[in-house]
């Protein structure tokens, strides 16, 4: 019986010693063999020129570009609403109507006033005025515009006077603002060889006036201005300081009694006119007649305005109107939204936002028109960044250049070209190693296979990158051969995986 037993024994032992070898030798062969999947294998990949294009992409819907806002030009009450939101109008097109009280009463006034004008003007047709033109203050004239022969209306019309008296022997003189000029300073005006004593009258930021008395000079003769020790502050155009006008109206010139240079008294004649002269009294009923009707006019165009009319081809929005309501003068009506030109507002990360600029053009394509592929540029930046959830993001807007099937509210896929590297030395991203901030790559002859990482010793400067290639600026040449990894140690799991598998065999 006791030898049963051991025999026993001794088989069970056998048979785990067995087990024990075979399970040491798959861990050995399994160590062996994860040691060699945990080697890195490389791709060799030739250096070579290309392209490379840094894209940021973002999505916004078709709006109207530009701010297409109908606003009240006058205060009135709706009387009829021709359009709903969402009706595609033309140019012309009628789209609401309005009253006004206001305007019609000033219509109605001034339109009586005018005819009461009339009645005057009628009456005073027959009236003459007096042929001579005095002067209303004693002083010296100092320019004459008419001559002998003239229409007093043609010259009024080009010189707005007939004559220009000084009336208190003071001139003036206008001269670029200088630092070194104070209110009241004394200073020293010289036209041609005469010097008069002249005094800083005012001064803004850009000019300074400076006047003086009449030494019998004549009006737009150069005057040279200078500070007291002699210093040059600059130079102006001579001018009457307080002119006074001589005017006329109707008749012709028939005799000048005073020139530039005399002195005229109070009342004093100044020119005898012949022809068809008209009485004071008319003449201030026509232009009362002419004030009218510029005021009747402007009334008329803002009541022309209480038809208000599509300014534009494009579909209305905005529109709240109903009949009898009060609006007030610049109270937003309705807009017009047209898809003739057309933005997209992108919102861009503020890590991509330095890489756009005013003019970068984009690819569109929209989900509504498939296959399809649109070209818009980047019109406005805008400065300020929204932030949501510790993230800043921009806005873009975008013009597109072509708009056929496009239409307003389609949501918009964008691509911007921020960035783009032309014949350029590129290899895979994936080459490239970084040691202490530094960049480097493994050439092909590097290649150690004895061991499971090669480290990289050749160090390169790199440029733009598109996420997939990358620019090399320096370290490389063309047709250089690097190598590009492609298995990383294995993970945990893939380990746990591959032993099993082993295990199994």
């Amino acid at each position: 019986m006791s030898k049963k037993k051991s025999r026993k024994r001794m088989i069970i032992w056998i048979v785990v010693l067995v087990i024990l070898a075979f399970v040491v030798y798959g861990y050995i062969g399994l160590r062996n063999n994860i040691a060699e999947l945990a080697k890195t294998t490389y791709a060799v990949v030739d250096v070579e020129r290309g392209t490379i294009e840094v894209r940021v992409k973002g999505a916004g819907a078709v709006e109207s570009l530009y701010d297409n806002t109908v606003y009240a030009s006058f205060s009135g009450t709706v009387d009829d609403v021709l359009a709903e939101n969402g009706d595609v109008v033309s140019e012309g097109d009628i789209i609401a109507t309005f009253t006004s009280d206001t305007l019609d009463t000033e219509r109605e006034t001034l339109e009586q006033q005018i005819d009461d004008i009339d009645a005057a003007i009628s009456t005073l047709r027959s009236t003459t005025g007096s042929a001579y033109i005095m002067s209303p203050v004693e002083g010296n004239v100092k320019a004459v515009y008419a001559a002998v022969g003239d229409t007093v209306d043609v010259v009024m019309a080009e010189y707005d006077a007939l004559a220009v008296i000084c009336p208190d022997d003071l001139m003036q003189t206008v001269i670029p603002y200088s630092a070194d000029l104070a209110l009241g300073e004394k200073v020293t005006v010289t036209v041609d060889t005469q010097s008069v004593q002249g005094e800083v009258y005012s001064i803004d930021a850009a000019e300074a006036e400076i006047r003086f008395e009449d030494g019998d000079f004549a009006v737009g003769d150069t005057a040279v201005v200078s500070a007291a020790e002699g210093a040059d502050l600059g130079e102006g155009i001579v001018s009457v300081a307080n002119p006074v006008y001589i005017t006329g109206e109707g008749g012709v010139i028939e005799k000048i009694y005073e020139n530039t240079g005399d002195s005229v008294s109070r009342g004093g004649k100044m020119f005898r006119l012949d022809g068809e002269i008209l009485s004071a009294g008319l003449y201030a009923q026509i232009g009362q007649r002419k004030e009218a009707e510029n005021d009747l006019e402007e009334v008329l165009s803002k009541l022309d305005a209480l038809v208000v009319r599509a300014e534009m081809d494009g579909v209305i929005s905005g529109l709240s109107l109903n009949r009898d309501q009060v609006v007030q003068e610049g109270a937003a009506l309705f807009a017009i939204e047209s898809n003739a030109e057309v933005k997209i507002d992108v919102e861009i990360d503020e890590l991509d936002i330095a890489d756009i600029t005013l003019g970068d053009e984009a690819s569109v394509t929209f989900d509504a028109l498939p296959g399809q592929e649109f070209t818009a540029a980047v019109v406005r930046i805008n400065p300020v960044g929204v932030s949501e959830n510790n993230v800043t993001n921009f806005t873009i807007t975008l013009e597109l250049s072509n708009v056929e099937g496009v239409m307003l509210g389609m949501s918009a896929d964008v691509e911007i070209v921020s960035d783009i590297a032309e014949n350029v030395l590129i290899i895979p991203i994936e080459a490239i190693q970084i040691i202490d901030q530094e960049k480097y790559v493994v050439f092909e002859q590097d290649i150690n296979e004895e061991l499971q990482y090669t480290p990289a010793t050749h160090k390169i400067v790199t440029g733009i990158t598109d996420g997939v290639n990358i620019e090399v600026l320096e370290g490389l040449s063309e047709g250089d051969r690097v190598a590009v990894p492609q298995v990383g140690e294995l993970s945990l799991q893939e380990q746990q995986i591959e032993m099993m598998s082993n295990f199994r065999e």
